[in-house]
């Protein structure tokens, strides 16, 4: 990993935090999970449950992302140009 990149679940964490604005006060109980779920996998409790539940933790955080212009969902880009039509 180069300088810039986290080499730990919890600086992975932060960075993931960082880089997302839109979580917010309702996301709280799923970033504990998240955080103490990095620092169990830093101390080396590296067990298949806690690493896949590390996974589908960040991942449903990850899927608050808004939507973005570059890549619009193909049936919303149907549905407002047949809105247009």
């Amino acid at each position: 990993m180069t300088a810039n990149t986290p080499d730990t679940f919890a600086g992975a964490v932060e960075a993931f935090k960082s880089a997302s604005p839109w979580l917010g006060a309702s996301d709280m109980p799923a970033l504990v999970t998240l955080n103490k779920l990095a620092e169990l996998l830093d101390n080396g409790d590296l067990t298949p449950a806690l690493v896949a539940q590390f996974g589908l933790t960040f991942r449903s955080l990850a899927k608050l992302a808004p939507a973005t212009d570059d890549a619009p969902d193909p049936l919303e880009k149907a549905l407002r140009e047949a809105k247009g039509a």
